[in-house]
Order: C-alpha cells, then sequence, then structure tokens
C-alpha cells in the first residue's frame, strides 16, 4: 500500500544500494550510510549492529556493499577500504583490516568511485579513483596486480562488471563491452566492442562518459547513455 512499516537510523543519508545477506541464519539488510556499515532486520528495522565509517572530507560512498563467505566489502574514492567480518555465532561485526591512501591519487587497497567490486574468495577486484583496475588480497588489502587497459586513467573512472560463468562483462565509461576473465594472475580481455559513444550530460570531460549500469537478458545486453539506448 505504500505505507510505512518502519524507519531505522539518523545517519547521513550516500549513494550506497542496501543489500540482503544471510548471517547467523537470519536475513540481515545492510546499510551503508555517511557515517556507519549497518546490519539491519529487513521486517522490523531493528538495528543488529553498526560498524563506523566516517567520511574525511565528503559523503561520496557509491559502490554497493560486497559480500563473499563471511566477509563484508566496502570502498570509498575518499576514504579507500574496508573489510568486515560477519559472525555467524551472532548478529556481529568485527573490523579485519582498514586501508586509506593519502589523498584520492596517493591511494592504498581501493579508493573506488562509482563502480562496485566483485568479491569472490580470496581477492577483490575493483576500479580505483583513477580507472585503475587492481585485484587485491583479501586478507590484507594488497595490491597483487594493476591494469590500465580496461578504463581510461582518468578521475572517477568506471567499469561495470556482470559475472557470466568462467567470464567477466564489463561495459567502461567509453560506452565498450569488455568480455574478459578476472583472476590473481591478471586481466585477460577476450573481447571488446563498441555499443554507445559517451555523452557530456554527466560529465563535460574527457568527451563525456556512459555512467548508467546495463542489463542482460536473453543473450542481449542493454546499455544507454543520455541520448539512446541500444540492444546488442
Amino acid at each position: 500500500t505504500g505505507e510505512e512499516r518502519w524507519r531505522a537510523l539518523d545517519d547521513p543519508a550516500s549513494y550506497s544500494a542496501p543489500v540482503i545477506l544471510q548471517q547467523a541464519g537470519q536475513r540481515v539488510l545492510v546499510c551503508w550510510t555517511g557515517a556507519h556499515v549497518a546490519g539491519l532486520d529487513p521486517t522490523t528495522g531493528k538495528v543488529h549492529w553498526q560498524h563506523p565509517f566516517a567520511p574525511k572530507r565528503m559523503v561520496i560512498n557509491v559502490p554497493t556493499p560486497v559480500v563473499s563467505g563471511d566477509r563484508l566489502f566496502v570502498t570509498a574514492f575518499y576514504d579507500g577500504s574496508l573489510m568486515l567480518k560477519l559472525r555467524q555465532d551472532e548478529l556481529s561485526v568485527e573490523p579485519l583490516w582498514r586501508r586509506r591512501g593519502a589523498s584520492e591519487r596517493d591511494t592504498d587497497a581501493l579508493h573506488a568511485m562509482i563502480s562496485t567490486p566483485y568479491f569472490e574468495g580470496d581477492y577483490v577486484y575493483g576500479v580505483d579513483s583513477y580507472g585503475e583496475l587492481r585485484c587485491l588480497d583479501a586478507r590484507t588489502g594488497d595490491r597483487i596486480w594493476e591494469d590500465l587497459t580496461a578504463v581510461p586513467k582518468s578521475r572517477w573512472g568506471t567499469i561495470h562488471m556482470v559475472r557470466n560463468g568462467e567470464r567477466m562483462w564489463m561495459f567502461n565509461e567509453r560506452g565498450e563491452l569488455i568480455i574478459a576473465t578476472l583472476s590473481p594472475q591478471g586481466f585477460q580481455e577476450i573481447s571488446r566492442a563498441k555499443l554507445l559513444e559517451p555523452t557530456t550530460d554527466q560529465l563535460e570531460q574527457r568527451g563525456g562518459v556512459c555512467w548508467s549500469h546495463p542489463a542482460y537478458a536473453y543473450q542481449h545486453v542493454f546499455a544507454r547513455n543520455d541520448r539512446e539506448l541500444v540492444c546488442a
């Protein structure tokens, strides 16, 4: 009906979307706000746990939190990366590590802007502040490799990753769809196709960008810029 069922948290808002995960045998709604990473009961709004993640300069938390096993990872443009352990004997979290570089250019681990990382096992794959595609050791945050061919090396460089079997489908901000594999050994490109031209409505730099996440269905990809929608 649209009737309000509950409300919770007095934190500043962020750009990050909430996710639901399983913890200690229960469904938990994880919200990355402008002040905390918080776990709530999705039915009642009861706050199970909160871990502080206050911004150094401004709230610019955009990527979605990602989970692999009992670990939860978040990353922000100015504030670097945080890895939390989701306890399974009770509804609480423990910090495993926090990494933040000296600035948006002198980064540590991963300072993502828009791109949601991909997290599997002991490795995190994501795009750093100036378009550097990186692989991190999820146990420590140490960088394993960096690649500069998938995303232009520009401020807020963006690519959207969707896993399909053993391959990763990656739509970058130049309107290119890349099929590749990601592993601790590196980024291996299989193919690349130009779907769209960048537009300048969102960013009047570097000839514009394509920042919208594509959609995939029935062996087709749907992608858009500020002028058109294409299906390939």
